[in-house]
């Protein structure tokens, strides 16, 4: 960058003759115990997706391992029914006895040891409380040196053999048995357990012990292999959403958290409209799942369910509005994926109305403005044939009246190569956002991608040469800013 030419110096003064941006009323915020951590983790993931495109589901916030993943990672997983459970020393020492039913990965490694045949008993030390006969899934891993396989040792554990029988060894005054095993549920061993206490260290580590159901089990024994193209096994998953067992409705639901929106967008025809519709209504809808829910009824929903998302983004149960105290808007945690649902069935004139309802009111809260922004940068990445980029563009150039949305609306903009911006950026640089030294090192950083960027140098008229002229004055007159900003910001690529 060259400034030593004076001309430059007052080309920049010409170009700071710029129309003023449209006056907002001021923001009223009211947020809840909880809101300003939820806007914080918000503008995390905003930042996030800005940088980095992700593969997972636009509106699905850190969606967890899925059950398919854990049993594929594990070397051992398998099955087990309780025993029984006790403690020892005190109760400063847990050991479970579980019974092993069957395998639902690593059958073959499983089958070199006679100790990990079906119907043995192994003992861990750690809780598996309830009653017995109660299933378990247990992920077991080897260790990283397969020599140990053919040294380790195992010792038998004389005192639990008989761990079938009612019988309490009452002189162990330690010992408190809170589940022991009466009769036979399974009748796997055919007479007593033949129970085998792993060297753990020097073979196997049992990583989890987890409580599932035989509901649980069905579910993951016919779910499809992870090999499948995963938008055939998305169909699966789909039944079971919202099934009444949690630890199946959250795997449910982490398998579509960690699906692309392509792979969604395959399945339509198979969501549940009159179903997304219900559980969208229900007002203790997590905001997680309420944003996945939202995006699905855009894609299988109708000109009625516009309508429908639209109601839903507000709080329901607000106190009604008085001429003394009106009530201020409140929406609901997982609207972005209300305002996705909603843009992908209405288009650009559902975008108008989205900037009438959230960017000209004055109690919008900024939780609504960054639900809308997500909503933009959803558009952008997957549906511009829906809103084109220049419409979408406009709408968070609007982001800029608000002080609070002025960096990330920077920052999607430059991602967004939008140089038209910048006789705007240059203006609110010493005008509105004169003493805002995070927007003006954010407008720099808008300049110094403009400036390297092919496509701002190219036409009649490039916005690269006004960038430069705008760096220019910086560096003359704000040096600290233009020092900070190359310490501490990085252009975003």
């Amino acid at each position: 960058m060259n400034c030593e030419n004076g001309h430059k110096s007052e080309g920049y003064q010409a170009h700071t003759l710029l129309n003023g941006i449209q006056d907002v009323n001021g923001l009223t915020q009211n947020r809840r115990i909880c809101m300003a951590t939820w806007a914080a983790a918000t503008v995390i993931f905003l930042l996030g997706t800005i940088l980095h495109k992700t593969l997972a589901c636009p509106f699905c916030l850190s969606p967890p391992q899925t059950l398919a993943e854990q049993i594929a990672r594990a070397d051992i997983t398998l099955i087990a029914e309780l025993v029984r459970f006790r403690v020892y020393d005190g109760g400063s020492r847990p050991e479970s006895t579980l019974r092993i039913r069957e395998f639902l990965h690593g059958e073959s490694i499983a089958g070199t040891r006679r100790e990990l045949a079906i119907g043995q008993a192994i003992v861990i030390a750690a809780e598996a409380t309830g009653n017995p006969g109660d299933l378990f899934l247990m992920y077991g891993t080897l260790p990283e040196n397969s020599a140990q396989l053919a040294s380790s040792t195992f010792a038998v554990d004389d005192s639990a053999k008989n761990a079938n029988t009612s019988t309490v060894n009452e002189s162990s005054l330690n010992t408190v048995v809170t589940a022991d095993l009466k009769i036979d549920p399974l009748d796997l061993s055919g007479g007593d357990i033949q129970k085998t206490s792993l060297i753990i260290p020097e073979w196997i580590s049992w990583n989890e012990t987890m409580a599932i159901t035989s509901h649980t089990v069905g579910y993951m024994k016919h779910m499809p292999a992870r090999n499948y193209p995963q938008k055939k096994r998305l169909e699966y998953f789909v039944p079971f959403l919202e099934h009444t067992e949690a630890m199946i409705a959250i795997d449910a639901w982490a398998e579509f958290g960690n699906s692309s929106y392509e792979d969604v967008i395959a399945i339509r025809s198979l969501l549940p409209r009159d179903k997304l519709r219900d559980w969208i209504a229900d007002p203790q809808m997590s905001p997680e799942r309420l944003g996945l829910y939202g995006m699905m009824l855009g894609l299988c929903g109708t000109a009625e369910d516009s309508e429908f998302l639209l109601a839903q983004m507000r709080e329901k149960n607000q106190k009604p509005d008085t001429a003394a105290e009106p009530s201020p808007m409140r929406f609901r945690f997982g609207a972005e994926g209300l305002m996705g649902g909603y843009l992908l069935l209405t288009g650009e004139p559902g975008l108008d109305q989205l900037e009438k309802t959230l960017l000209v009111p004055a109690d919008v809260p900024d939780t609504a403005c960054h639900a809308l922004i997500q909503a933009l940068q959803f558009m952008w990445s997957y549906e511009k044939d829906i809103i084109s980029p220049d419409r979408i563009c406009k709408t968070m150039r609007m982001m800029l009246n608000r002080e609070s949305m002025r960096e990330i609306a920077i920052t999607n903009l430059s991602r967004w190569e939008d140089w038209s911006t910048l006789p705007l950026l240059t203006q609110m640089f010493n005008g509105e956002c004169s003493g805002d030294r995070s927007t003006q090192r954010a407008i720099i950083q808008f300049a110094q991608t403009c400036m390297k960027n092919p496509a701002a140098n190219s036409g009649d008229q490039p916005a690269a040469d006004d960038a430069e002229l705008f760096l220019c004055h910086v560096q003359a007159t704000r040096p600290d800013l233009l020092t900070s900003n190359r310490r501490e910001f990085q252009a975003p690529q």
